[in-house]
């Protein structure tokens, strides 16, 4: 089952891949539709409709397994993309296909999560896995602007066209290779009755974590570039700290369970750099480079502590939590306002308080991972 896995673990890439190669894309956007705002809400209704449909796919996944939600999602999105292409001239209908793509975008990612989940996996093979489905999307960061981003520059009316074709094609040539993917019989015991709204509490620290490194790859670079008059610098340090980002997603298995001294350690590096930032640009910029390690491990372990907690409803807890957690990517950008309202050590200072109170959606991280031990 594992060589047929990365089908499956690859789509939370194509999720970021296309999202964040959409975004990278406004200027061009802009000039398309002539309109900020509209070129704002082609790119946002996507995830703003995927968290409605969350639950959806849940209950497909639930009826129809991992293989046939594989091919019902991709077949939509894909075409939604193709189309939401071939309509950029008619900015409306182009946003309704984007909406429409939406529908099926949040299947991807609770897609690759619920698989790990069902697996017969140990909890350090589980947390590998989460550390690499993060490590995938991270890298759909990178690559979909160079890819999306260059293709709207040079071929703006065909590149969403072009990568809807060919992943289109794609996914009927993958879905007959995927595996039937049954819960492992030692979770059957497990099973609950019915959904539990404990998945919330990692869907909330997932929330926060993502609105904390989404608020740092907006604000830094305006930053940056503040000292240095030069953008390429500020995209420069956004990639490596993408990069660290990336290293925690990729080394949480090394660390495997939920540890509540991670958001600490986030925390804590944030206060020294913000007392550092009058002392050393460098030591600053350093330390926040460092914390982008520890929210690469804080997100990955939201997934862990999603499946520890969704144990018994795993289709749908993690549809849920996958939906829920994608909203930080709306509250992120949010956070520049105060940077605006008070300067760096302000916006420092309250991305640390996150930080600290997402802890408090971990107390009962405890008890859920000696259950999931003993499974």
């Amino acid at each position: 089952m594992k060589n047929t896995l990365k089908y499956i673990l690859a789509l939370p890439f194509l999720q970021v891949f296309v999202q964040v190669g959409i975004a990278s894309s406004f200027p061009q956007l802009t000039e398309i539709f002539g309109s900020t705002w509209l070129a704002s809400t082609y790119i946002g209704i996507t995830p703003l409709i995927s968290i409605i449909f969350g639950s959806f796919w849940g209950k497909v996944l639930e009826k129809k397994g991992e293989s046939k939600t594989f091919l019902y999602s991709m077949a939509l999105w894909t075409t939604a993309l193709y189309l939401s292409g071939l309509s950029l001239k008619l900015p409306i209908l182009a946003i309704i296909f984007r909406a429409i793509q939406g529908i099926a975008d949040s299947a991807l990612f609770s897609n690759a999560l619920t698989v790990i989940t069902k697996s017969n996996f140990s909890a350090k093979e589980q947390s590998k896995y989460f550390g690499l489905v993060e490590f995938l999307a991270s890298f759909g960061a990178v690559i979909g602007p160079l890819v999306i981003g260059t293709g709207f520059i040079y071929m703006s009316h065909y590149i969403l066209m072009t990568v809807g074709v060919i992943l289109f094609i794609a996914t009927l040539f993958v879905y007959k290779q995927l595996p039937v993917i049954d819960i492992h019989p030692e979770k059957v015991k497990k099973q609950v009755a019915k959904f539990s709204p404990r998945i919330f509490l990692a869907a909330f620290f997932g929330i926060l974590t993502l609105a904390v490194i989404v608020g740092f790859q907006a604000t830094m670079p305006f930053f940056i570039e503040k000292y240095i008059h030069n953008p390429i610098f500020g995209k420069i340090y956004i990639s490596i700290f993408a990069l660290s980002l990336m290293l925690g997603n990729l080394f949480k298995h090394k660390i495997s369970g939920v540890r509540i001294w991670i958001p600490l350690a986030t925390f804590s590096t944030l206060i020294f750099a913000m007392f550092a930032n009058s002392i050393s640009m460098f030591l600053f910029l350093f330390l926040i480079i460092i914390s982008g390690l520890f929210l690469g491990l804080s997100l990955t372990m939201s997934s862990e502590y999603a499946s520890y907690l969704s144990v018994g409803f795993e289709e749908k807890g993690m549809a849920v939590f996958s939906a829920f957690r994608i909203s930080g990517n709306f509250f992120g950008p949010y956070l520049s306002i105060f940077y605006s309202m008070g300067g760096m050590n302000f916006f420092i200072l309250i991305l640390s308080m996150i930080s600290l109170l997402s802890t408090a959606f971990l107390f009962n991280y405890k008890k859920n991972f000696d259950e999931v031990k003993e499974i």
